[in-house]
């Protein structure tokens, strides 16, 4: 029984635009290896499996199909599987390629097609191959050795060296390529896509991205449900939404003849009302249809935008606590806790610092008194001098004190310049723009998107009005027709008034906004994150250096008071012989040497602790110029969150795709419209032309809103 008995009769005139089926086939279906006689639709058509060559121990992966309405039968390779059973065959095969050798497989796809070819030679033979990657390098091979065989393919690998004829140019071979795809881009690059036989055709699928690699490579996702999109953000959040990926919906095709717009216009075309009501269809359907998408992304974007600038006081809070901790946690000592509030703890511990000093200075007055007791004036008198420590330290305490208050003042100015900037510099980060906004990035985004939304609409009403005079004009057409054959039946020269919908104008609105496209994150960032780092440097390292200072005068004068204190009594009572008798025949120098001791246990705490303010000091000298190298990070996402500024940026890739798509569309649209010898379809040029000039100016505002 014949495979095709039953389908329907052959027509072998009927021929389609096999371009976006077979670029889906060699993409998608292809890789999902279905078994002889599966059905399965590709852009509403169906097609039936009717030979498969799997597991072939060169690597060769291959159906053969066949569209169940046209007959057309297909044969598509299948790209790199390192899964397959024999997939190392394909790797090997794909660095054979950049050599000039012959490949097993390439000889095996071959043979392949010619046995189907000859096996299907009473319907027609293989009238088309495709592939997508290594198989699209199968399918331009196959169609270098039989120049009537049509080739599509998807990103495909490069032929061996010599394989080609360079006089030739093989326009039976079609080559798509995916604007993110990084193979084919590599090959551009090094100049290595002369080895793809055929034309080449850029399409604008596709995401750019280190995690859709693959997928910009296949053009399709390999999910079981066979869904086709990305979602992007998160699920009930502001901005989730799906970006659709699948290659073959953007092949931009003749409305009329189906055509690729790639290579030109499209054939040229006869103005009917037929014609024409094709026309208005696909503007109500397609076009439309199309741009409803574009504007779903957009539509996206705007809502991430509105939402950032909805949290403009969250983000800014943040932003201060997270100074704040970060400055905190410079040094580890608790005591410079809190510094960003002026009753920190540094501050109390300098008036306990005070108390300190008062306490050892009362000390030192009671060891006076004990200096100038009885046993002592003995040794005075014997040495004829005085010992008494009074007069050694003098204002040696209040010096201590002094630095103390100065240190304080200090650190209170430290605690206000912190605050200053907490509550004054941190906002002045976000601010800036064109208007000098307080948010500068999210209210640039916001402002041109209110002209895109505007002009969106005005696009989609400038279309609808178009379409309404594209059906009025085939109206006429029908009508003026039947209507002079009855004028001629009827000798009778009156015609009948037809409307036709009036022509409108749709200005778009330039927008001064997005100059420097999504830079304007970048360009905040820098401008006022160089004077954030020198406006706070000048603001606190020069505090921190005369804290430091002060620290330092501070244990100098300690030290000296120390010093005294020990070295009176010790000269008094161990190094003249009169203080050595009153110490052999008393306990009097126990008492000096307790007093001594506990004179000195408040300067040896105080001591101590200036040491560690002096060095905390000095640690937030040194640290300051790392917490700002670390604090960066958190204003560029304060400013506008990361990932929420990359869907932003995805989205409107997403739409200006599709834009770039209907403005070619629409070219071809003009072209067709144009040089009749009809003032009716020559206005519809016109209006034609104007749509797309408007399609140009909103593809140019939202192209302001991708990263380039």
């Amino acid at each position: 029984m014949n495979e095709l008995e039953d389908t329907l009769p052959i027509n072998q005139t009927s021929n389609i635009n096999n371009d976006k089926d077979l670029v889906e086939l060699a993409g998608y279906q292809a890789y999902t290896h279905p078994t002889k006689f599966t059905k399965f639709y590709v852009n509403d058509n169906e097609y039936r499996v009717l030979n498969t060559r799997y597991e072939d121990p060169t690597g060769l992966d291959a159906m053969t199909i066949v569209n169940t309405d046209t007959k057309e039968i297909s044969i598509v390779y299948v790209g790199t599987d390192k899964s397959a059973k024999y997939g190392n065959q394909d790797i090997l095969t794909d660095i054979q390629l950049l050599s000039d050798l012959t490949l097993d497989q390439l000889t095996a796809a071959q043979d392949y097609y010619s046995e189907m070819n000859e096996k299907y030679a009473s319907v027609g033979g293989v009238t088309s191959v495709a592939g997508n990657s290594l198989g699209g390098g199968l399918a331009g091979a196959v169609a270098v050795a039989n120049p009537d065989v049509t080739a599509v393919t998807l990103n495909p690998a490069l032929l061996p060296d010599g394989m080609m004829d360079p006089a030739k140019t093989y326009d039976n071979v079609t080559n798509y390529f995916s604007s993110y795809d990084v193979l084919t881009q590599t090959l551009i690059a090094l100049n290595l896509d002369h080895r793809i036989p055929g034309k080449h055709y850029e399409i604008f699928n596709g995401i750019p991205g280190l995690g859709q690699v693959v997928t910009n490579h296949t053009g399709y996702l390999k999910e079981k449900d066979g869904r086709q999109y990305y979602e992007v953000g998160e699920v009930g959040q502001p901005g989730y939404g799906k970006i659709y990926i699948d290659a073959d919906a953007h092949i931009v095709s003749s409305i009329w003849t189906g055509a690729p717009l790639y290579g030109g216009y499209s054939e040229r075309i006869k103005i009917n009302k037929e014609n024409l009501e094709l026309l208005a269809t696909s503007l109500q359907t397609h076009v439309v249809e199309r741009l409803n998408v574009a504007h779903e992304y957009l539509g996206h974007s705007v809502a991430i935008v509105d939402d950032e600038s909805s949290r403009y006081y969250e983000r800014l809070t943040r932003l201060q606590q997270m100074f704040e901790e970060m400055f905190d946690s410079l040094i580890s000592d608790p005591l410079f806790r809190g510094l960003t509030s002026m009753s920190n703890r540094l501050t109390a511990e300098i008036d306990h610092l005070v108390l300190l000093v008062n306490l050892a200075e009362s000390r030192a007055k009671s060891l006076n008194a004990m200096l100038n007791s009885p046993p002592v004036e003995l040794v005075e008198h014997l040495l004829l001098g005085n010992v008494s420590a009074g007069g050694l330290f003098g204002n040696l305490f209040q010096e201590v004190r002094n630095f103390l208050y100065d240190l304080r003042a200090d650190i209170q100015d430290l605690s206000s310049s912190l605050t200053s900037i907490v509550s004054d510099q941190i906002p002045a980060l976000f601010q800036g723009g064109k208007e000098f906004w307080y948010d500068a990035v999210v209210s640039e985004l916001k402002a041109h998107y209110g002209i895109v939304n505007n002009n969106r609409d005005k696009l989609l009403s400038h279309i609808r009005e178009y379409e309404k005079q594209v059906k009025d004009v085939a109206a006429t057409f029908h009508e003026r027709d039947h209507t002079l054959g009855q004028s001629i039946q009827t000798k009778s020269s009156q015609l009948n008034e037809i409307s036709v919908q009036e022509t409108n104008t749709y200005q778009l609105e330039a927008s001064p906004y997005m100059e420097v496209r999504m830079k304007i994150k970048d360009v905040q960032m820098d401008t006022a994150y160089t004077a954030f780092t020198v406006s706070t440097h000048g603001l606190l390292l020069p505090i921190l250096e005369k804290g430091r200072q002060i620290m330092w005068s501070t244990g100098t004068t300690l030290e000296l008071l120390s010093t005294t204190i020990k070295g009176a009594t010790s000269f008094a009572l161990n190094y003249t012989v009169p203080g050595q008798l009153v110490s052999l025949f008393s306990d009097y120098d126990d008492k000096i040497k307790s007093a001594v001791a506990n004179a000195l246990e408040p300067l040896d705490e105080l001591a101590g602790t200036i040491e560690g303010i002096e060095k905390g000091l000095s640690q937030l000298m040194v640290g300051y110029p790392t917490l700002l190298d670390n604090f960066r990070p958190y204003v560029e996402t304060a400013l506008f969150n990361n990932s929420g500024y990359q869907n932003v940026h995805l989205y409107n890739v997403a739409s200006i795709a599709i834009l770039r798509e209907m403005e070619m569309l629409f070219d071809d649209v003009v072209y067709q419209l144009g040089d009749h010898q009809a003032e009716a379809i020559d206005a519809l040029c016109d209006v034609s032309k104007k749509v797309k000039n408007n399609m140009g100016i909103l593809y140019e505002q939202v192209d302001r809103g991708t990263m380039k």
